[in-house]
């Protein structure tokens, strides 16, 4: 499949897109004022050992602001040297970084209150950025990416990209590198090797070889906690990484990150130089590549499919959630509703694995499609996953269909996903995609009436909120009002604020969120007693919320059944 790479570096950050056969399937980013730090080499200190979790915090000096994560597995000397080599090789050919950090669940032959103390000195190198609230995690196996090779250190063992198919190339390429690699040192061969000469791969394993002889000098001349060896930007990483035969060019729109790169490639991959070409035209050249449109369709919750279907993909802490749905496609050339969600799941398995690649999900992720009542209609849809998952260079794990439609899979995760990347959480929902209702806010307005009423000085209590929430107390809850009036004996007077927030009121000078505040203060405290006789509820009002909640539910169950009817 060919591939064009187009970088656009003019301004605060450079983007690569890989666009292959006029489509977005791949984006990175990086911000010239916040480089990622994955790829980089520190040295450290541990500052605290945690037996109980069997790992240890790491703080990289003083340019790193949080304390980075190690697990005992990634500990050198904790026995895991032999899993180093069992996983593909799939991770060192991304440009985000050659992640060899191990599963939380495989437990190391040694407990890391043997291997580390606190207080002491650590060489460890960046495999996964910071995200959210977790810092970075490192390891101490360190490895060095080249262009046919990764350098390990470390691990005396060389091993083979597993995408090398050929039995005769494996042992080639291994006996090769058996021949020239220095004393006690690894290598894993990279997909990129395969047919390579035998000078060009000899030069790689011996720049390398070079390269972690200068990275131990400098550790050497210098005791000071902090980076040690900064692994290259991204586009020479994209260079060293992706550019490949079936690239068919590599365009740039910045002269200066343009020379740069064709310095970089006539030096290390002379025979790529001359698809390196340089964009001139005034035109942004995301928008001459039509890449603009795709790359804001990437942070929607919503992505349509061609015949009419649609994925709704939900990114959350815990997991990942992707909902199959038909949506008007009705395959008028079959009238078996079977064929027509097979059909639609076919589809939605080939975007569902393009989506993971271009919004960089990683993590947990799980995939409901549309129910198949035919055991053998699942493992076509499965197939189908399966192999548009393999164009992915990241590390998946993924299990069969359920009988319930889904499939639960795993995807490496080294850097943020293009929605956290791009995107910020909203301030008014705090980035939980839902804000209170009109009605909701409005009932606490009522419930604040009736706490602190009796307490107003004045004969009038001002209720001041946004002009929806004015417009159901004005007109809806008019009459439960004029009771609350003749109960406290004081005229209530609503006041819309048209600059307010739809949660945002003030009832007779004290604001919603000193309410909030007061409110969990009780609560903490064990003060949060029941409403007793304190007036008359409004029991149609009430009867409201309860009815929208449920008509709620029962809208969600009818989405679900429209896709879901070929099992009822």
């Amino acid at each position: 499949m060919q591939n064009t790479l187009v970088i656009n570096a003019e301004g605060p950050e450079v983007r690569v897109a890989v666009v292959e056969e006029g489509s977005l399937a791949e984006l990175f980013v990086e911000r010239k004022r916040d480089r990622g730090l994955v790829g980089n080499i520190y040295r450290g200190k541990v500052s605290r050992v945690l037996p109980g979790m069997q790992c240890a915090f790491v703080d990289l000096g003083p340019k790193v602001e949080r304390a980075a994560f190690l697990y005992v597995a990634d500990v050198v000397g904790s026995g895991e040297e032999r899993r180093l080599f069992e996983d593909s090789e799939t991770d060192s050919d991304s440009p985000d970084g050659q992640s060899r950090g191990r599963a939380r669940k495989q437990l190391a032959a040694r407990k890391i209150e043997e291997l580390l103390k606190p207080g002491q000195d650590i060489f460890v190198q960046v495999v996964k950025d910071a995200i959210g609230q977790k810092g970075a995690r490192v390891t101490g196996y360190v490895s060095l990416p080249g262009r046919y090779s990764v350098f390990m250190p470390n691990v005396d063992q060389v091993g083979v990209s597993r995408r090398i198919s050929s039995e005769k190339e494996r042992k080639r390429l291994r006996e090769l590198v058996n021949g020239v690699r220095p004393k006690n040192a690894g290598f894993i061969i990279r997909t990129a090797a395969e047919d390579a000469n035998d000078d060009e791969l000899r030069d790689d394993v011996d720049f390398l070889a070079r390269l972690w002889d200068e990275i131990m000098r400098r550790c050497d001349e210098s005791r000071t906690l902090g980076l040690v060896y900064a692994d290259l930007d991204l586009p020479l990483r994209v260079v060293r990484d992706l550019l490949r035969e079936d690239t068919s060019e590599m365009v740039i729109d910045d002269e200066e990150q343009y020379e740069r790169v064709q310095k970089f490639t006539t030096a290390f991959l002379p025979r790529f130089a001359s698809r390196i070409k340089r964009y001139d035209s005034r035109r942004p050249i995301f928008d001459h590549y039509h890449i603009e449109p795709e790359l804001r369709q990437a942070v929607q919750r919503r992505v349509p499919l061609k015949s009419g279907g649609y994925l709704v993909i939900d990114q959350g802490e815990a997991l990942t959630a992707i909902d199959v749905n038909t949506g008007s496609f009705v395959n008028a050339g079959s009238g078996n509703l079977e064929d027509t969600v097979t059909v639609n799941n076919l589809e939605a398995s080939d975007e569902v694995a393009r989506q993971l690649r271009l919004r960089n999900i990683g993590g947990i992720i799980v995939i409901d499609f549309v129910d198949m009542d035919k055991e053998g209609n699942r493992k076509k849809v499965w197939d189908a996953f399966h192999k548009a998952l393999s164009r992915d260079r990241a590390r998946t794990n993924v299990t069969k269909i359920s009988e319930l439609g889904l499939v639960e899979m795993t995807r490496k995760r080294t850097r943020e996903s293009l929605v956290q990347l791009l995107t910020e959480p909203c301030p008014t929902c705090d980035g939980a995609g839902v804000v209170k209702s009109v009605t909701t806010v409005a009932n606490e307005v009522l419930r604040e009436v009736r706490r602190s009423g009796a307490l107003v000085d004045n004969d009038k209590i001002e209720l001041e909120c946004a002009p929806r929430v004015a417009d159901v107390l004005s007109r809806e809850e008019r009459d439960y009002l004029d009771h609350l009036e003749k109960r406290f004996q004081r005229k209530i007077e609503v006041v819309p604020q048209k600059s307010w927030k739809p949660d945002q009121y003030r009832v007779a000078g004290k604001m919603s969120t000193e309410i909030a505040a007061q409110e969990a203060a009780a609560a903490g405290h064990g003060g949060g007693g029941g409403s007793g006789g304190n007036g008359a509820r409004s029991p149609a009002r009430e009867t409201r919320d309860l009815r929208g909640a449920d008509n709620g539910r029962k809208r969600r169950r009818r989405g679900r059944g429209r896709d879901r009817q070929a099992s009822a």
